[in-house]
C-alpha cells in the first residue's frame, strides 16, 4: 500500500478502495507500481491514474500482461488517446481482450465499420447487453 500513499492517495481513499476491492490486499507493491506503469506509458498524469484507481478499483487487482495486451489491441484498433478513454470510462481496464473481441466481432456482424465501433467503444454506447453476452 506504500505505493499507493507514494502517489497520493489518502489513508480514507485506500479504504474506500479496499472496502471495494478486497483483493488489493493482496497485491504486492511490485505488482502496483507495475500496474501503474502501465498507466504513466500511455500517458496518464497521476491525476488521471488517481480518477481510474479511485473509480476501478478492480484495476489493481488485473494482471499486467492481460492489461498490456488488451492495450495493445485497442491501439491496433485505432485508439490513439487511451489517457482519455480510461479516465471517462476506467472499467474499460477490466475487459479481457476476448471480451474485446467479442464484441468487435459481434459489431462488425451487424454491420458497423472499424471506425464505427472505435467511436461506440469511445463513447460509452457499445455496452447495450454486449459485455453482460461475454464471459472468460
Amino acid at each position: 500500500m506504500d505505493v499507493l500513499i507514494h502517489f497520493g492517495f489518502t489513508i480514507d481513499e485506500i479504504q474506500n478502495m479496499v472496502g471495494t476491492n478486497e483483493d488489493i490486499l493482496q497485491v504486492d507493491d511490485t505488482e502496483l507500481n507495475e500496474l501503474i506503469a502501465i498507466l504513466k506509458e500511455i500517458n496518464c498524469s497521476l491525476e488521471v491514474i488517481k480518477n481510474i484507481l479511485l473509480c476501478n478499483p478492480f484495476y489493481l487487482t488485473r494482471q499486467s500482461q492481460s492489461v498490456k495486451k488488451l492495450i495493445l489491441r485497442l491501439k491496433n484498433l485505432g485508439f490513439s488517446s487511451l489517457d482519455i478513454l480510461f479516465d471517462s470510462n476506467p472499467y474499460l481496464l477490466n475487459m479481457s481482450i476476448n471480451d474485446l473481441e467479442k464484441i468487435y466481432n459481434k459489431k462488425l456482424e451487424e454491420g458497423f465499420t472499424k471506425e464505427e465501433i472505435v467511436d461506440l467503444i469511445q463513447y460509452n454506447m457499445f455496452f447495450g447487453g454486449d459485455i453482460n453476452e461475454c464471459s472468460d
